[in-house]
């Protein structure tokens, strides 16, 4: 994303470019995947790369190891809205559209939340 600094050289809206950019990428594997078992890997992927794009914006340089640790307490926020989407995802069509919605939004949830504890860290 280096090159995104000579793009937008404001921090926060390369942020949200971060944030945003992950959040339909994840909303894409989740419409794409609803039905598939494993889809979490994809899209956790995804959410792990955001988190080490947003420490890298804060000058922190986060290894998979400890993204992982953020995302999973960002991710204890959003536990409730999983189970629900687990229950509804497998019918075709509204599955789709559920899954999609709660990776995209669990995605920007995780993303901001990210954001906050590097501010409250650094600023």
């Amino acid at each position: 994303l280096s090159h995104l600094k000579h793009l937008m050289p404001d921090r926060n809206a390369r942020l949200h470019a971060i944030i945003h950019g992950a959040a339909v990428e994840a909303g894409g594997v989740g419409l794409a995947t609803a039905q598939i078992p494993g889809d979490r890997f994809v899209i956790g992927a995804v959410q792990i790369s955001m988190v080490i794009q947003v420490g890298g914006e804060f000058g922190e340089d986060i290894d998979k190891a400890a993204a992982m640790a953020l995302l999973e307490s960002a991710l204890a926020t959003v536990i409730g809205v999983e189970v629900v989407n687990g229950i509804i995802k497998y019918a075709p069509g509204v599955g789709n559209i559920a899954n999609m919605s709660t990776a995209s939004s669990v995605t920007e949830t995780i993303g901001w939340t990210t954001v906050q504890y590097f501010k409250k860290k650094y600023e």
